[in-house]
């Protein structure tokens, strides 16, 4: 007589409709596939099928990672015992923070120290914005983002346990990716703010409550702050058209046509608007979190085709890591400033500070 098997069957639609399971060793979340010995064929294409032997789970808790196909979190827990034809017939809904203390198991060494960085620093960065919202008394909407981004600023530990419940290292990497680029953003305006010295943000209100408009591409600016050099209007993932969104007349690959971000002086509340004005764009600002070896070839793909499309008066490049002092002097001697090591409590905050206001001194000279 053979050992008993179980079916266990899990669905492979990312963090919208997906459904996945992990088994608790010690402090770790093990994905069931560790524990197959067989991958059996289904007749859905996003169905994967398990078969494991019992015994080696039997006894520990399993925990599913099920998402609605709005990206909604639906978790529950059961045991080996509880399923029948592939899913648990009895199963036990659960608070994700009762996973406190318990870690992914993660053997790709990109994807722990991205994991690492993240809340080394890119959760003090939430906490930054956090608290200059506070200061300030206005919301960021992150509209037409999505849930995972949402996620990552109200409740990072929550994030941690959604998109690291995927199966594939991948997907984990790229979900990672999309949500330190924002962050970094953000928090890189979020300085811009307080390097302007911002009093105060108009033009959208909610309820008596201003709030940033955080929307790839928006037909609305992000939004408008009252500084000592009047009015500036901000965008995040600047987008002059819908029909103007790709680069084509200087590389060969197509290449988004965003700026990270963009600063007008003056009070512009529809893209359009300031499109329409004819004025220059005062300030654009590219934001790159990765090492320089990872964005080296943007400098010619897009920095350079951005300075070349908008011809702002002022263009800076922030970095997360250190960026070469050859390629820094010659971005400078193309009127491009550099600021690297830019990062919570880093001396070069200073230097962004500076650059910031030496750029809108400037402005008054034009």
């Amino acid at each position: 007589m053979g050992l008993e098997k179980t079916l266990i069957k899990e669905i492979w639609r990312g963090t919208r409709g997906g459904s996945y399971f992990y088994v608790v060793e010690g402090k770790e979340l093990v994905h069931i596939s560790n524990y197959a010995t067989k991958k059996l064929p289904s007749k859905y294409e996003d169905e994967v099928v398990y078969e494991v032997p019992t015994d080696r789970v039997i006894g520990k808790t399993i925990y599913h990672f099920s998402f609605s196909k709005s990206g909604n979190i639906l978790p529950y827990k059961c045991r080996i015992e509880d399923f029948v034809n592939g899913y648990p017939k009895t199963y036990e809904y659960f608070e994700i923070h009762e996973l406190r203390g318990l870690r992914f198991r993660v053997t790709d060494h990109k994807l722990k120290f991205l994991l690492t960085q993240f809340e080394q620093v890119f959760v003090p960065m939430i906490h930054e914005i956090e608290e200059y919202q506070r200061l300030k008394g206005f919301e960021i909407s992150l509209m037409g983002r999505s849930r995972r981004l949402m996620e990552a600023f109200s409740d990072p530990e929550l994030y941690y346990y959604t998109f690291m419940s995927l199966p594939n290292d991948k997907s984990r990497l790229m979900s990672l990716r999309v949500i330190r680029r924002w962050i970094y953003q953000i928090w890189t305006l979020k300085l811009t703010c307080e390097a302007l010295k911002a009093s105060k943000f108009k033009g959208h209100e909610y309820e008596g409550r201003p709030y940033w408009w955080v929307e790839q591409g928006s037909d609305m600016c992000t939004g408008i702050m009252e500084t000592p050099f009047g009015d500036v209007t901000f965008w995040l993932e600047f987008q002059p058209g819908s029909g103007a969104h790709m680069i084509g007349m200087f590389v060969e690959r197509r290449v988004p046509i965003r700026p990270d971000i963009v600063l007008v002086k003056g009070y512009f509340e529809w893209t359009r608007d300031f499109v329409e004005s004819g004025k220059a764009i005062d300030v654009i600002i590219e934001c790159k979190e990765d090492p320089f070896d990872k964005w080296e070839g943007e400098i010619e793909s897009q920095i350079i085709p951005y300075q070349k499309i908008f011809k702002p008066h002022n263009f800076i490049v922030v970095s997360l890591e250190r960026v070469p002092e050859t390629v820094k002097e010659s971005l400078r001697r193309q009127g491009i400033d550099v600021v690297d090591d830019l990062k919570p409590n880093s001396e070069s905050i200073k230097e962004f500070t500076t650059s910031i206001v030496k750029a809108f001194e400037s402005l008054d000279q034009r």
